[in-house]
Formats: structure tokens, C-alpha cells, sequence
């Protein structure tokens, strides 16, 4: 059976990077419902910021687009509070157990969201519950959303990259390509485009694409990316011009920021 999601831990490790927290607080304010049960004590900010937000469109309009945003961000925000929830504090035993019924929170609203849209045909909750729990059904769906050409969002596209990275490297890198350009200027770029591009080039031994994109990812927040790795598989290569692959990733960032990215010409 073909690995679903395939994982591309290689060069980096997120992460939790400054992002705009767009009115957070009025959010908070307006709806604390969406909050009080989301630990506020310094880890997952990010993460919680973007739940609550998540949380928050849904509530407005409960359509499949905004559900599969909200179990994409819990997802995430249970990952790292599955993490932060093992840090235990001497003095504030209190916030140990706040972390913890937080991370019970992540996990029943993911089941509820997942049993709400077993049967959606939105493209990118098929591709979920393919991934997630290896429903053929919701792959065959899949993949006639993409042949009808149906997946035209940059999370939509970034999917049907994911899918196509065990069946086709180069064809999962250009449909990430793809993705970046359907970003508009002000848009949030998710930065594991940037860490999966850094990883299938490198692995395809494309060493100045990898370390082009791990300099974005790098402008973008992501943390302790292994460029030694990258410049040490580049040591006896001409390939790496350094100076020049730092100038294009500068012009690459500029690109995604103004909603103007075309591919690096190398």
C-alpha cells in the first residue's frame, strides 16, 4: 500500500514563527467561548492563535472549506500541545493540567470534525480522510477532483503535491510550484511548501534548489534548518554559487510577498 502523507523530516524542524494574529484578541473578545478552553501560558501561541481564528470562521460559516482549515489547525495545535503538555511544572502544577485538558479539547473537536465530513466531497477533506485513515473511497474521489482540474487553491494544490511525492518527485515539486503561485500578496504562504521543496531537491541532489528554498523557509521563521548538510553535500561541487542562490531567494521572498511568484530560474 502507498504510504499516505509521506513525512520529510531530513533538513528542518518548524518552528513557531511570528504570524500576523489577525484581531485575536477582539475574537477572544467577542466569542470567549472559542478561547477559555484553549490554554493561553506561552507554548503553542501560534497554533492556538490560529485554531481560534479557524474556530471562530467556522462558527460564521460552517462550510466544508472552513471545517477542513479547522482540522488542519488543530491538528497542528494538538501535535504541539501533545508536546507541551510533558513539560511539568514545579511550582504550577495547575497549567500541567490546563495543558493537558487542552490536548483532550484538540482531540475530541478533531473526532467531531472528522465524523462531521466523512461524507464531504471537498477536495481537500477527501484527501484527509485518505490520508488520514486510508480511505480508498475518498482517494478515488481525490484523485477525479483532480483530473477535473477542481483543486485550484494553493492548500488544494500543496494536497495534490503530497500525493504525488511517493509517485513522482519532480511532478510533486512542480505542483508545489504551482501551489505558491496561486498566493495572493498578504496571504500566509504555509511554510512546509518551503521545507518539503528544501528536502525533494535536496534528495534529488538539486543542492542549489534545496538551499534556495531553505533560505526562504528561513525568511519565512522555519528554525534550525541543517544547511550544513546541504553546503557539506555541495563541497566539491561548482553548482552553489552562494551569493547568487541568496540574491534569487531574497527575490523569490519578495515575489511570494507581493503575490508575484514564477519559479527560480537557476
Amino acid at each position: 500500500m502507498q504510504k499516505p502523507w509521506p513525512l520529510l523530516p531530513l533538513l528542518f524542524v518548524l518552528g513557531a514563527c511570528d504570524e500576523k494574529e489577525l484581531n485575536i484578541t477582539q475574537v477572544c473578545q467577542e466569542k470567549p467561548g472559542l478561547c477559555t478552553d484553549l490554554v493561553e501560558d506561552g507554548h503553542c501561541r501560534v497554533e492556538r492563535s490560529e485554531t481560534i481564528l479557524a474556530r471562530y470562521g467556522e462558527q460564521k460559516l460552517p462550510s466544508d472549506a472552513n471545517k477542513y482549515r479547522l482540522l488542519i489547525d488543530f491538528e497542528k495545535y494538538s501535535k504541539c500541545m501533545e508536546l507541551a503538555k510533558g513539560i511539568e511544572h514545579v511550582k504550577l502544577k495547575e497549567k500541567t493540567t490546563a495543558r493537558v485538558d487542552s490536548y483532550m479539547v484538540s482531540l475530541n473537536e478533531i473526532k467531531r470534525l472528522t465524523d462531521e465530513t466523512v461524507s464531504s466531497d471537498y477536495p481537500g477533506l477527501l484527501y484527509y480522510h485518505w490520508s488520514r485513515h486510508q480511505s480508498r473511497e475518498h482517494l478515488e474521489k481525490f484523485e477525479r477532483a483532480a483530473k477535473a482540474g477542481e483543486l485550484n487553491t494553493p492548500d488544494l494544490k500543496f494536497a495534490l503535491a503530497r500525493y504525488y511525492i511517493e509517485k513522482d518527485k519532480k511532478l510533486a515539486i512542480q505542483t508545489m510550484l504551482d501551489a505558491l503561485k496561486l498566493y495572493k500578496a498578504g496571504d500566509v504562504v504555509d511554510t512546509d511548501i518551503y521545507t518539503s521543496l528544501t528536502t525533494l531537491y535536496f534528495k534529488q541532489n538539486q543542492l542549489a534548489e534545496s538551499y534556495h528554498w531553505a533560505l526562504v523557509a528561513q525568511a519565512a521563521g522555519v528554525e534550525r534548518i541543517e544547511f550544513d548538510l546541504i553546503l557539506k553535500s555541495a563541497k566539491d561541487s561548482s553548482a552553489l554559487d552562494k551569493d547568487k542562490i541568496e540574491t534569487l531567494a531574497d527575490q523569490t521572498v519578495a515575489a511570494l510577498e507581493s503575490g508575484q511568484f514564477k519559479p527560480p530560474v537557476f
